[in-house]
């Protein structure tokens, strides 16, 4: 196997915090890695050591030599004075120069046609020009945009309107087209629709290059790693499997790891006994020294961290089993008349329910949630409350949260009556330490601020939680330490979610939003998924479309008309063939895509034959 990155007895850190500590792992062609861990823990500090962006205290990491990189950042963009479009071609930029010196060699042909020369030289590079996308680099990019959300009204827009999103959107448009032989990744699926994820889970699956991504998203850990690095206590674990892997070898390794470190105490405990009995005993301090020396040079086990590590959450909330709570009859919402989002939306949620909205972005979830805490009012329809409830909300907007006060003055300031160890010890429970409680708000991480928001939340008593992206930047051990809260929770749930797993995991109920119409499910997303397949699955390519064209030489040397007309239909098949590339079942499917992209090939180098031909009968 031919070694992509090597990392070697690597330790970093700074003056008052150790990251890591004597790590090593390699990484292999086509590999596809993911790197996970808790928040903190230094997964993107690893990324940066192996750009060069951190130096490391100690150790070695190295490329291979010559290897193309792409990484996903903002630094992508060349200038936000470009358009979207023109941005994106500079990836083409070589071979749309390339494409510019065929036309003048065709010219040049045209007045010299017997050039065999400039025939030869034309040959040569229209075959790389073909072979690099030269053809179809135009549907290439306006595919990959339509793909991350943006509209054609969108291409000529400079890239310094657009948000910050959008910005990161765009250079992961750049990464994909560039295609390099190692891709890297830190939380690709953050800003994405969840359409978007899934067919990017599709697309990296038969990525040609080395893939190393960061991820909290299990879904999509599981449909693309073939192996998982784990920060965890400064060092590295590495499992060779997916996500459902890991979590099975992690329990095996932590039962063999805690079963030796048992074992190990019981014989330290007993030496320590001997030379403390022994020792004071003249016949035997040979003996206990014996004990001594070996204590010394034991390799010591330490202690598997398990569930002790996950943070402590359990929601206060009424049971009314079975009891209507909200319904929503034939609702229309929007911002106009004009400008509906989703019409029709008929839905019930019970006692003890949990309903996962769900659906691309700016498809009205959120706008939803505001039409039930009667911030916003729907277009028509009615959304009924069948009794009164005592509604927490959290929506995306409250991760923003900012402010000079420390986070034991916030929490003081609204929870007054609490008394400061109380609070120390409530912030306890969702992993603030004692170095976290005096941090301004400005300095908390998106993870610790959500962490903050769920703290605050449990400390009343409500019916009904309102969640709006509750998973976002959340770890995935606090992910599952979540799942667990809500799942034990008595009272009802509505909330927002592209994170697949956290949704199968909670939901018993699904109400999807997709091209203006909702769709309401009882049962979770995957068996939704099932039922409304023709809103996820692909239309089968027509059969002419992904058939390997066969193209067969002329045996005998044809007249000038029959060349002509070998042309003709030779060029209309590669017209049919580069339009059929623009249909969404074939853009959409990456091996279809190299299909035709090969078929299209062999027809160029045929038309080239016949071209070349026709001109030396000229």
């Amino acid at each position: 196997m031919t070694t992509i990155l090597s990392v070697q007895n690597l330790i970093f850190g700074y003056p008052t915090e150790e990251i890591f500590s004597d790590i090593s792992f390699t990484v292999y062609e086509k590999d596809r890695v993911a790197i996970i861990g808790n928040n903190g823990t230094g997964k993107t500090t690893l990324i940066k050591l192996m750009f060069g962006k951190e130096v490391p205290t100690k150790g070695v990491i190295a490329l291979a030599k010559g290897i193309e990189i792409g990484y996903l950042s903002q630094e992508v963009i060349s200038s936000i004075n470009n358009t979207l479009y023109e941005e994106a071609s500079l990836v083409f930029e070589d071979i749309i120069k390339l494409g510019e010196e065929l036309t003048i060699l065709e010219e040049k042909i045209a007045k010299d046609p017997t050039n065999k020369e400039l025939i030869d030289t034309y040959g040569k590079k229209q075959q790389y020009f073909s072979s690099h996308n030269g053809y179809d680099y135009r549907y290439l990019i306006e595919m990959m945009l339509s793909k991350f959300g943006f509209k054609k009204e969108d291409f000529s827009r400079p890239i310094s309107s657009f948000s910050g999103g959008e910005k990161t959107k765009m250079s992961f448009v750049k990464l994909l087209l560039a295609k390099p032989e190692l891709l890297i990744l830190d939380e690709p699926t953050n800003h994405l629709d969840l359409s978007t994820i899934e067919w990017l889970e599709t697309y990296l699956k038969s990525y040609e290059g080395t893939l190393i991504f960061v991820s909290h998203d299990r879904y999509f850990i599981n449909a693309l790693a073939s192996r998982i690095v784990e920060i965890e206590n400064h060092k590295v674990n590495i499992y060779r499997g997916n996500y459902d892997y890991y979590i099975n070898e992690k329990r095996t390794r932590y039962e063999s790891q805690l079963k030796a470190y048992n074992v190990q105490q019981k014989e330290i405990a007993k030496m320590k006994r001997f030379i403390e009995f022994y020792m004071p005993k003249p016949r035997f301090v040979s003996r206990a020294k014996d004990r001594v020396n070996k204590l010394a040079h034991m390799k010591i086990i330490d202690k598997p961290q398990g569930e002790e590590q996950a943070i402590n959450i359990k929601f206060q909330g009424n049971v009314i089993l079975g009891k209507k709570i909200i319904g929503f009859e034939n609702v229309s919402i929007g911002y106009s008349t004009s400008n509906v989002l989703i019409s029709d939306i008929n839905a019930l949620l019970l006692g003890k329910d949990r309903l996962a909205i769900m659906g691309d972005n700016g498809t009205g979830k959120t706008t939803l949630l505001k039409c039930i805490i009667d911030e916003l009012k729907p277009l028509s329809g009615n959304i009924i409350k069948y009794r009164p409830s005592n509604i927490g909300y959290i929506d995306q907007h409250h991760i923003d949260i900012q402010g000079d006060e420390t986070l034991v003055q916030h929490m003081m300031k609204e929870f007054p009556n609490m008394g400061e160890k109380l609070i120390f010890n409530h912030l306890g429970k969702f992993n603030f330490s004692d170095d976290d409680f005096f941090k301004t708000l400005n300095m908390l991480s998106g993870g610790e601020k959500m962490r903050l928001l769920l703290s605050k939340i449990i400390l009343k008593d409500y019916d009904l939680l309102l969640l709006d992206e509750p998973t976002n930047h959340l770890d995935l051990i606090t992910k599952q330490a979540l799942v667990r809260a809500l799942d034990s929770y008595e009272g009802s749930i509505i909330f927002v979610s592209h994170d697949r797993f956290f949704v199968d995991e909670i939901a018993n109920k699904v109400l999807y939003f997709h091209n203006h119409k909702s769709y309401f499910h009882e049962g979770n997303y995957q068996e939704f998924k099932e039922k409304e397949a023709s809103l996820f699955d692909l239309e089968e390519t027509k059969e002419e479309v992904v058939t390997k064209e066969k193209i067969e030489k002329p045996k005998k040397a044809p007249s000038t008309s029959k060349l002509e007309e070998k042309i003709k239909k030779c060029e209309e098949k590669i017209a049919s063939y580069k339009k059929s590339q623009f249909e969404e079942e074939v853009y959409t499917n990456p091996n279809k895509m190299k299909e035709i992209d090969d078929i299209l090939a062999k027809l160029q180098e045929e038309l080239n034959a016949l071209e070349e031909e026709y001109l030396l009968r000229e």
